[in-house]
């Protein structure tokens, strides 16, 4: 079962555990692959001889479980850290070396918006991938100006966060 608001659907969860999200996923996205610019050849080459690591940014347990299966199955990608507000999210930027972050746009305390500034002024080299159900084209112009690499919608583009993150590793 699924919740529609708006022009577009929600993922629901079932009480098996599993995640559904309202409309099959069509290959749709066409959008090409913006990579941000290591800051040396040495952080491109240490890059790709390692795993890529992700941070996600994510209010909800259970999409945060299925991102992380989703990410994990990725080959060369991994999530190094996951957290549910914009503070924490500043936090494990500033501590943490990752060089990707998954960002929902409503958080529990914060948004979004204010994980990506943040990336923009301090961390341009990570790649800033929104996921969101707030895809209004107010949503993905606000992203983009604020550095956002990808504005992907929850309904009909999540697996492509790990198609995004595959394409990174390759050269």
């Amino acid at each position: 079962m699924t919740t529609s608001v708006g022009s577009h659907l929600h993922t629901h969860a079932h009480l098996d555990g599993t995640l559904s999200v309202g409309l099959p996923y069509a290959r749709f996205f066409k959008t090409p692959i913006r990579k941000p610019v290591p800051q040396s050849e040495d952080a491109l080459a240490a890059a790709q001889s390692r795993p890529l690591r992700v941070l996600l940014v994510e209010d909800s347990a259970l999409i945060r479980r299925h991102l992380v299966a989703l990410i994990e199955d990725t080959e060369g990608v991994t999530v190094s850290g996951e957290v549910d507000t914009e503070a924490d999210a500043i936090a494990a930027l500033q501590r943490d070396d990752f060089d990707a972050a998954v960002v929902d746009l409503q958080l529990r305390e914060g948004s979004g918006f204010g994980v990506l500034q943040h990336l923009k002024a301090n961390r341009p080299d990570v790649l800033a991938i929104v996921l969101t159900n707030s895809n209004t084209s107010a949503m993905r112009s606000r992203s983009m100006a604020l550095g956002a690499h990808h504005f992907l919608d929850k309904s009909s583009e999540f697996d492509c966060v790990g198609e995004l993150l595959e394409a990174m590793r390759k050269p």
